[in-house]
């Protein structure tokens, strides 16, 4: 395949993180009171409290970084389609 899939969610690391904050924030919901699973306030909360955990978790973006050669290697391997990155 010569034809880079440029947008493929393989090769985009903010997937893998938008990911991980998703769980996260779904995590902490669940751990919330059952009448406060839905309020507005609570998940806007948890959200900021996702982001602003992660936010120096400098692990986290390195390990992303550095799995690049392996996310390249594995999409070439595959011809351009699904990895399991």
């Amino acid at each position: 395949n010569s034809i880079w899939p440029g947008n493929s969610p393989d090769m985009n690391p903010a997937e893998n993180v938008g990911a991980i904050i998703k769980d996260k924030v779904e995590d902490l919901m669940a751990s919330e009171d059952r009448q406060n699973r839905h309020s507005y306030d609570v998940l806007k909360t948890n959200i900021e409290k996702t982001l602003r955990d992660i936010e120096d978790d400098t692990d986290l973006f390195i390990d992303l970084l550095c799995s690049m050669r392996k996310r390249f290697d594995a999409l070439e391997a595959a011809g351009g389609s699904h990895t399991n990155f």
